[in-house]
């Protein structure tokens, strides 16, 4: 006799429950729990687009028609019942019932609810009778069936849905002994009872709730939705391709995004699981290795977008008078009429003279009759304006009121997009905006871009689905460090830290960058590696110098004596008027990324060629200090305040040959530049004699096993669609990291190691005083112990450094072996942005550098 403690109930979808291969799946899920000791309680829809045919086949039957979508059905159940093996007579009992149930539907000419909930309900008869059939041939243990109806009874109300029923879930002492004598058991979701033994139904997408009813009912262990995704995504992964699978969500998140839209979970499923304190595992049956996302109690991530929704097809309702206008009542007056013609509404907004709602299109079906009586009784009361063809796109995430200074930026993307209504919920988990159809997909890409994609580094935040379908040998492809390993022993032996730089992967990345034909002229970011080496390897590259100030200058002049001042390109942020002024001086060109300037030191740019660097507005990046765009950047020129620099310009003579523009770093989006480059493009119509757009950097590289790295023939494609509208432009890039942050690791000795309770410490001879990455920016450095690379790792270590500083830490918790002192670790893509920035800080010498 099993007890309710080792009960595992597993939900599974139509589409997993269509082919035999998916039951092959099941079969195998269901073992692996049955190994472990536990039971299984199965409940599952019926066979994928079956209730789709079967509410066809009522309308059908209506009107005469049904004979032929009758025999479609069938068929469909009689395939699978060949592609099974199974008796090929199996359901030839059930196919009677239906027949009859649509013969009376066609003599009556009508159809109730009740019989319609008869009729939808053979869906997962049929199909739970074909998975306990199939199970017990797997299986040598008893497979029970149960009738759901038997034990999910609806909520009973004086105007009984027999479409869309709730149901009572509290422990079943019935339902527990029923099953006790069984370890596998299987049922249909969607369907339940009436205490008159009426059939009804729980809603479309009821098999989800019908799940979490039985999981409260048995009190089980745990509640594990098996459906043809890995999990939830941060936005639907069809529509957003940089969408990532989101590890953990606590109850309250998960049913704000299951009803904002989120179509994975129904939002009615939460409910009972949270309050058995049962955890959800949402898992993809065709891809069962895969962890998927986990629902419970856990608190995380607070004041973080967890999530870009969009409830699509809905209607929307605009009531209008003045008589609304501090009449008491008045609204009760208007929620009474929609409880008459029971129609429930989502979202609410009200002001002295409107009231706005939508129509909830997650839980109820509002025919075109039942709209019309509504319209037609609140007509005498106000005017009234129904809107069709409306998305409710929606920013989830817990205390996102915390974070509205931050979500500031995507109000811009509303710019061009009309909003009928927008909804701050009183939970404090989403920001709603209701908006045409049309325009919802260009604004859940835009929101997610800059909301989630730019803030990858979120332990709940997984993979994306292109990259969960990457195979393991592409994620573990070779570093030239591994094949460089006894080079750079040696190169240790005498030294207790050192940076070392590979310049063969620096002429890799430069072909890379030189492979997209629709760029005209690279630039190298120099402050992001200034190592002689390291420029000598670009410089025979062919590409030029993006500088900073104009000891950078000076620096590629002194490497360089012969260079063409062309491939020299000075990009100075508040710098003093007599660098600008020396800049000028040796024919350099430069960009101007204030007003400031040309207003007050006119005199210096008089008869030059200057670059004007425009804000983009939006900034975008792994993080807030790598971004530079925006109201919060210190760079760039609003594009509004451009005209103010016209009269100056022309009254000295000045030439704007280029456009510049740059928005933050680390950006893994094909289609960031092509962005940039149209939008230059169309502001550079303000002044003709601009030649060049120069795109900025940027360009990410792939930091952890699971990104995607960018494309550049995706880039160039792009890219090309810009240049094909706007011929007369060369286009510029400007990248630093792309090119330097892979070339180089930063190696150093271990000096002590400390278990300190659950924290695993690894010292070493240098920190934050050499690479200030990540206690500056949060960055994550994949790190190893090149000495054991190959060792078990047995520990969660944190990498720390000499300095006197909490935030001398150079990795968290990253899997390692046990560690000695001596050891070599390795630190990776330590090649940019790592001795340029570092200090001498407690008198501390950097580690140097090595090139090979």
């Amino acid at each position: 006799m099993t007890t309710n403690d080792s009960w595992h109930l597993l939900k599974f979808g139509g589409t997993s429950v269509s082919t035999r291969q998916n039951w092959n799946n099941i079969a195998s899920i269901i073992k692996r729990k049955r190994a472990k000791g536990k039971s299984v309680f199965v409940v599952h829809s019926a066979v994928s687009a079956v209730s789709n045919r079967l509410e066809a086949l009522i309308e059908l039957a209506q009107q005469g028609e049904y004979h032929v979508a009758y025999k479609e059905l069938v068929d469909i159940h009689q395939n699978l019942l060949a592609d099974m093996e199974l008796p090929s007579d199996l359901l030839a009992e059930r196919y009677s019932y239906l027949k009859r149930l649509i013969d009376g539907i066609h003599l009556l000419g009508e159809v109730s609810d009740r019989v319609r909930a008869l009729v939808m309900s053979q869906g997962e008869l049929w199909s739970t009778t074909i998975g306990q059939t199939y199970l017990s041939r797997v299986f040598e243990e008893n497979v029970s069936w149960l009738d759901a109806r038997e034990y999910l009874y609806a909520r009973e109300s004086r105007n009984m849905d027999y479409l869309c029923a709730s149901c009572h879930f509290e422990r079943d002492e019935n339902l527990l002994r029923d099953v006790s004598d069984t370890s596998i058991v299987i049922t249909q979701g969607f369907i339940a009872n009436t205490s008159d033994e009426e059939t009804v139904l729980l809603g479309r997408g009821g098999s989800d709730t019908s799940a979490a009813y039985f999981a409260a009912k048995i009190e089980a262990e745990r509640l594990e939705i098996w459906t043809d995704v890995p999990g939830i995504f941060t936005a639907n992964p069809n529509q957003v391709a940089s969408a990532r699978l989101l590890k953990q969500l606590n109850y309250e998140e998960a049913q704000e995004m299951a009803s904002a839209g989120a179509k994975v979970l129904h939002p009615r499923a939460i409910r009972p699981a949270q309050i058995s304190q049962i955890p959800v595992y949402i898992r993809s049956t065709i891809d069962p290795d895969i962890d998927g996302t986990v629902i419970s109690s856990i608190e995380n991530s607070w004041g973080m977008v967890k999530a870009i929704t969009a409830k699509e097809h809905i209607t929307l309702i605009s009531m209008e008078s003045q008589g609304m206008w501090q009449q008491a009542g008045f609204l009760a007056d208007i929620f009474a009429i929609f409880k008459q013609h029971n129609v429930s509404v989502d979202l609410v907004s009200t002001s002295e003279t409107n009231i706005t709602v939508s129509l909830d299109s997650l839980t109820q079906v509002v025919s075109e009759k039942q709209l019309k009586g509504l319209v037609q009784e609140l007509s005498q009361m106000c005017r009234v304006n129904v809107m069709h063809n409306c998305s409710a796109v929606s920013i989830v995430g817990k205390n996102v009121r915390a974070i509205l200074h931050k979500i500031a930026p995507a109000f811009s993307i509303f710019e061009t997009y009309k909003v009928y209504l927008l909804s701050q919920a009183a939970s404090d988990l989403n920001l709603t905006f209701v908006i045409d159809d049309e325009h919802s997909s260009k604004v859940i890409s835009a929101l997610h871009e800059l909301l989630i994609t730019n803030n990858p580094n979120s332990e709940i935040l997984g993979p994306t689905a292109k990259e969960l379908k990457q195979t393991e040998s592409v994620s573990q492809a070779k570093k030239w460090w591994q094949d460089k390993k006894d080079t750079i022993e040696v190169c240790l032996a005498e030294r207790d830290s050192a940076y070392i730089y590979h310049l063969d992967s620096v002429r890799q990345n430069i072909q890379n960058l030189q492979s997209i034909s629709a760029i005209d002229r690279v630039f190298f970011a120099v402050k992001s590696n200034n190592n002689r080496d390291v420029l000598q390897t670009a410089y025979d590259a062919g590409v030029g110098f993006e500088t900073v100030s104009s000891g950078e200058v000076n620096h590629i002049l002194n490497l360089f004596p012969s260079i063409d001042k062309s491939r020299i390109f000075f990009t100075p942020n508040f710098a003093d008027k007599r660098e600008y002024d020396e800049i000028l001086q040796k024919g350099i060109r430069l960009t101007l990324d204030s007003t400031y300037p040309l207003k007050h030191w006119p005199e210096i740019f008089e008869g030059k060629e200057i670059f004007l660097r425009v804000d983009p507005n939006i900034g975008k990046g792994h993080h807030e200090n790598v971004r530079t765009a925006g109201a919060t950047s210190k760079f760039g020129i609003p594009i509004y305040e451009l005209e103010d620099l016209q009269p100056i310009i022309e009254k000295h003579n000045v030439t704007v040959v280029g456009l510049h523009a740059h928005a933050g770093s680390g950006i893994l989006t094909n289609e960031h530049w092509a962005e940039h480059a149209r939008l230059l493009a169309e502001t550079a119509s303000m002044f003709p004699g601009v030649k060049y757009l120069n795109l900025g950097g940027g360009f990410g590289i792939k930091e952890r096993a699971q990104q995607t790295e960018l494309t550049m023939s995706q880039i160039d494609h792009s890219l090309q669609e810009v240049k094909a509208e706007f011929p007369q432009y060369a286009l510029w890039i400007e990248p630093g990291r792309y090119i330097s942050a892979n070339i180089g690791v930063l190696v150093s000795k271990v000096t002590q190691v400390k278990q300190k309770q659950n924290y695993y410490y690894v010292g070493l001879n240098t920190g934050m005083n050499s690479l200030m990455r990540p206690a500056l920016y949060g960055s994550f450095h994949n790190i190893v112990n090149l000495t054991r690379l190959y060792a078990e790792k047995e520990h969660l270590a944190t990498v720390v450094g000499p300095i006197c500083e909490s935030t001398d830490k150079l990795g968290v918790e990253i899997p390692f072996p046990e560690t000695k002192e001596g050891d070599l670790i390795l630190i990776e893509n330590a090649g940019a942005y790592g001795r340029v920035m570092a200090t001498q800080y407690n008198m501390r010498q950097p580690a140097e550098e090595v090139c090979i």
